[in-house]
């Protein structure tokens, strides 16, 4: 599979980030200081790909890699291509945000490294559909949902071969993702709007972006799930 890469310049929105963390004259020199570091070493990548999708029975293969998973049958089903992707901050601020003992100073810059997440997800999504030519995509991630779990990111990452490696992304025994501000994925191209958040319990999320859906759940054939125990990637989906 050939990999596409972007990496982007990313300045940061220094007023609206001041206003998301409350910060007042008193600390106010030292957050300007601590957002003009990682202005200067911010270098959020990601890479992504085009791979073939068949189907059999309930299970879907991505690129040759089983997926028993009932989302993405119902999402691929009558594709027979998809469009794998990792996303990251980029080590140079999870080694800035590792150097400092300040924990005042590391949720500053872990702050910061999210939005610069956001914006290379942004730009990530709209190189994929530029350069498959592709109308409106969707993206299913590993670990959103209990049917399509935090262990899928192995396979993910081998269908991506050298591809996280070389923007600096490592995944752990435990599957999380090193920088933690990464995030994971597969774009589909579907005319019909997607959410992982309509097949959530997690009625509290922060990062909520479309309700619950019992009548979702009964479509994809999935057990109403419940919110106790239910954990969702922690980083932005795109």
């Amino acid at each position: 599979m050939e990999l596409k890469y972007v990496s982007i310049r990313y300045d940061g929105d220094y007023d609206a980030l001041a206003k998301r963390l409350l910060i007042n004259e008193d600390c106010e020199e030292e957050f300007r200081d601590v957002f003009e570091a990682c202005v200067k070493i911010a270098n959020p990548k990601g890479v992504f790909g085009q791979c073939a999708v068949s189907q059999r029975d309930d299970l879907t293969f991505v690129d040759g890699r089983q997926f028993n998973s009932r989302v993405l049958s119902v999402n691929f089903r009558g594709l027979s291509r998809a469009f794998p992707y990792v996303i990251t901050c980029g080590r140079e601020l999870y080694d800035y945000a590792r150097a400092t003992d300040d924990p005042l100073y590391r949720y500053w810059i872990d702050s910061f490294s999210e939005a610069a997440l956001r914006a290379v997800g942004v730009k990530v999504r709209q190189s994929v559909q530029e350069t498959y030519g592709l109308g409106r995509i969707n993206s299913v991630n590993p670990g959103s949902l209990a049917d399509f779990p935090l262990p899928c990111q192995r396979p993910l990452f081998d269908i991506l071969g050298d591809g996280p490696d070389s923007i600096g992304l490592e995944l752990t025994p435990s599957f999380l993702m090193l920088p933690y501000k990464s995030g994971s994925g597969i774009y589909f191209e579907s005319e019909r709007h997607y959410e992982n958040c309509a097949l959530c319990p997690r009625l509290n999320c922060p990062g909520r972006r479309m309700p619950y859906s019992e009548e979702m759940v009964q479509a994809y054939g999935l057990q109403a799930p419940s919110e106790e125990g239910h954990a969702c990637a922690s980083a932005p989906r795109n």
